[in-house]
């Protein structure tokens, strides 16, 4: 059975139970589903590892103005 993502890199998401917010960077999947490397703040800072379950779209990384998203999830 096929598990997809629902993130893209540089998505900037929040973490539900702490209301960080931060950018999706990097990800990895384990037998629960995929683990998202979180980079919190806008900063330079650490990659968190957060389960996607636990995540929430804030906004689509390369939305623009025009309304229009083109994402790229493979």
């Amino acid at each position: 059975m096929s598990i997809s993502r629902k993130f893209a890199h540089d998505d900037i998401v929040k973490v539900i139970e702490t209301g960080e917010t931060g950018t999706i960077k990097s990800f990895h999947q384990d037998e629960n589903g995929f683990i998202c490397g979180v980079q919190l703040g806008r900063g330079a800072a650490t990659e968190t590892e957060v389960p996607e379950h636990e995540l929430e779209l804030v906004k689509i990384a390369n939305d623009d103005e025009t309304g229009f998203a083109v994402r790229y999830i493979s």
